[in-house]
């Protein structure tokens, strides 16, 4: 970070603060209560000892359970929220939120994916022809809705079967489930270099993105700015910054709060899969009959992008931390 030597820990702790580890402090906390806890002493304490320099950086995907809330310490920190969901989501606990910076890019490693997806794309292009080839990033868990993607994907199947692909960089959790016409595993999510996921991004012609409930939701940001095209549900935070003339959007029918052992209410925005259906279809006809459409999207989207570099979005760390 500009202006500042970094130390990464695990743990900060009152002592750490006591001896003057550092001169300025920031935390990145999903925020289940009895986890932050730990830390809200270390907070409080740093925020006196180093003037104010402090940084609670803080995702989550719903509302925390109020009662954990009151019962812990977290309640006496000051959060930085990484979206203006998150932010709504922690006030609704009368947590205070001070600030909200997004999540962010690197643009240098965005090139370096750019420059690598031509060969991945060479490859794809030759495996399967003229088919529109969809990718999806992400772990399997209930937030993501895999189960309403394979049910659009069975929409597609009987519509446009012989169109389109979907790959996937997911975990296989539940290998039977993409069982499915049309639909490859190229591997398995965390076990690729970042760059890598990039780069398969970038060589797709759209990322599908199936989830409903996000405290940001960077795939969406980083398809952006490889200028791969999003076909996802509109909804707070991706509502924040995707760019809805470009991407392929689609509605959300229903909000649900469901009880979840991550300590919270996750803030469900639920639709239809064949909404979803839908929209991919939508997406195979703008490909393969409005090229000129297309190619306008994605640059508009890498514009787009652009404004979400960490040099730009992260000054302001660097100005609460006392440099830069």
């Amino acid at each position: 970070m500009d202006g500042h030597s970094v130390m990464y820990r695990s743990f900060i702790s009152v002592y750490d603060v006591l001896h003057g580890l550092a001169d300025s402090y920031m935390w990145f906390f999903i925020m289940n209560p009895t986890w932050v806890n730990p830390q809200a002493p270390a907070f409080i304490f740093a925020k006196e000892k180093a003037d104010g320099r402090v940084v609670a950086y803080a995702t989550i995907e719903g509302i925390p359970y109020p009662t954990l809330v009151q019962a812990t310490g977290t309640k006496y920190v000051e959060y930085t929220a990484n979206s203006y969901f998150t932010k709504e989501c922690l006030e609704k606990v009368g947590y205070k939120v001070v600030d909200v910076v997004h999540h962010a890019i690197d643009l240098d490693e965005v090139e370096r994916a750019v420059r690598l997806a031509g060969f991945a794309r060479r490859k794809i292009k030759t495996d399967f022809k003229d088919r529109v080839v969809f990718c999806y990033v992400g772990r399997d868990d209930h937030r993501k809705q895999l189960d309403r993607l394979m049910k659009a994907v069975d929409i597609l199947n009987e519509r446009r079967g012989d169109d389109f692909v979907l790959l996937m960089h997911t975990e296989l959790r539940r290998p039977k489930l993409f069982e499915r016409p049309n639909v490859y595993i190229t591997s398995q999510f965390g076990q690729r270099p970042h760059y890598e996921v990039l780069a398969l991004i970038a060589a797709c012609d759209y990322m599908v993105f199936p989830s409903v409930c996000e405290g940001f939701g960077v795939p969406v940001l980083e398809s952006m700015a490889v200028g791969t095209p999003v076909v996802h549900c509109w909804f707070p935070p991706l509502s924040e910054f995707s760019l809805k003339e470009a991407n392929i959007t689609f509605d959300y029918i229903d909000e649900e709060f469901w009880k979840t052992s991550a300590e919270q209410y996750f803030w469900m925005h639920m639709y239809d899969p064949q909404d979803l259906a839908d929209a991919m279809e939508r997406a195979i006809d703008i490909y393969k009959n409005y090229k000129s459409d297309y190619e306008d999207r994605r640059a508009k989207l890498r514009e787009h992008a652009r404004r979400w570099d960490y040099r730009i979005v992260y000054s302001k760390f660097a100005r609460k931390l006392g440099g830069g």
